[in-house]
């Protein structure tokens, strides 16, 4: 039983022996060599990319600049049409609000020009109706039996 157990310990020690090893300086220096031969290439790209970005930066600038260029052309048309457009719509509307007034003038000449005939035609019918009365009654006296109103 003695011989199960120090053979056992001594395995486990076995097992834990390079887990207490440490590097030493050699082994640092070849994983910082190893590192650095493995970020000379991402180095490479970072830097690709750098300049690809202030390339596409540079780009996007070009782009905007001449998008706005265009915009503000494209807004002066607009501007120009919406112009005719106003202009086409507002001289003809003009021209019949001029018209529509203008016949409302005439038109109410004409209704207060027929009003005032009908106002002649109600008192010459008045004066006839008197006339004709007095006729009626005998209050005018002519000199034959028929009477001519002049």
């Amino acid at each position: 039983m003695i011989k199960k157990v120090s053979l056992c310990s001594m395995l486990f020690c076995v097992i834990v022996l390079p887990a207490l090893g440490e590097l030493t300086d050699a082994d640092l220096n070849k994983i910082r060599l190893i590192v650095k031969e493995e970020i000379k290439p991402i180095k490479a790209d970072i830097d690709t990319l750098k300049t690809d970005g202030a390339a596409v930066k540079t780009e996007v600038t070009n782009l905007k600049e001449t998008v706005n260029k265009d915009f503000d052309t494209i807004q002066k048309n607009f501007d120009r049409q919406n112009n005719i457009i106003i202009a086409c719509i507002g001289i003809p509307m003009a021209i019949l609000a001029i018209g529509a007034t203008v016949w409302s003038i005439l038109a109410h000449k004409r209704n207060k020009k027929a009003d005032t005939q009908q106002e002649q035609i109600k008192k010459l019918e008045e004066q006839i109706g008197i006339i004709g009365e007095k006729l009626n009654t005998g209050q005018i006296n002519t000199g034959n039996s028929t009477a001519t109103v002049g």
